[in-house]
């Protein structure tokens, strides 16, 4: 049986709670949603947006950030499923790769222990708007347990 070109397969597969660090949880608005009344996807870059945000919401992290800001350089959303008011969505996020002053972050959002959106950003580490090293100690938070490397921590 081929497949339809319109309906491609997805490049990567819906990704399971237990791969996430990071959690958040948002409530969904009416706001959110279009004259199809699904939640938009302008709506669900911002959730995702909110969940990145966890990642610096400990406060012994956001004291190391001090003069610094993160940037999204490239996201990448994959939507799985329409998402419909009202509700609650878990957004899930971790760490999966750190260089020298950048990081990629997997995300998913989940309704109902269901992934409806998985996502990848490539974000920056700026000071005074150039790039900037990552420093050890917030390197090591976003990784966790999984050591201080600058190589994959996951698959």
């Amino acid at each position: 049986m081929s497949r339809d070109p319109a309906f491609p397969t997805p490049s990567t597969q819906r990704p399971t709670p237990d791969r996430f660090r990071f959690w958040s949880r948002e409530k969904l608005r009416n706001a959110d949603t279009d004259q199809f009344r699904h939640v938009n996807n302008a709506s669900i870059a911002s959730f995702l947006e909110g969940g990145r945000m966890e990642l610096f919401a400990a406060p012994a992290i956001s004291r190391l950030m001090n003069g610094l800001n993160v940037v999204v350089g490239r996201l990448n959303i994959e939507f799985h499923a329409e998402i419909f008011y009202p509700g609650q969505l878990d957004i899930g996020s971790t760490v999966t790769h750190i260089g020298r002053s950048s990081f990629e972050v997997l995300q998913a959002i989940f309704r109902d222990g269901t992934c409806v959106a998985s996502a990848v950003a490539s974000c920056v580490l700026l000071k005074a708007g150039k790039p900037h090293a990552i420093p050890n100690d917030i390197r090591r938070h976003l990784l966790g347990d999984l050591g201080d490397s600058s190589n994959s921590a996951g698959a």
